[in-house]
C-alpha cells in the first residue's frame, strides 16, 4: 500500500469516527451530514488511486526473452 492510499482510507476512518461522535452527541443526522459525505468522498477516492495503481502494474509487459535464430546455410 502506498503513502496516498494510506493517507485516504486514514482519513475516511477519521471522518466516520467523527461523524460517530458527532452523532451520539447531539442526536442530529441533518447537522453532520457533512461529514459522513466527506468520509465517502475519501473512501472512493482510496478506491479510485488503488484502482489505478492496480492497472499500471498489470499493463507492464512482462521481458519477454527472443530466442536466437540461427541462419541456415545453404548448399
Amino acid at each position: 500500500m502506498r503513502i496516498r492510499e494510506t493517507v485516504l482510507i486514514s482519513l475516511s476512518i477519521g471522518c466516520l469516527i467523527l461523524w460517530v461522535l458527532e452523532f451520539r452527541r447531539t442526536r442530529t443526522f441533518g447537522e453532520h451530514y457533512w461529514l459522513i459525505m466527506l468520509c465517502l468522498a475519501f473512501l472512493l477516492g482510496f478506491m479510485y488511486v488503488r484502482g489505478v495503481h492496480l492497472n499500471r502494474q498489470e499493463q507492464k509487459p512482462p521481458v519477454q526473452v527472443k530466442p536466437s535464430r540461427k541462419k541456415k546455410k545453404k548448399s
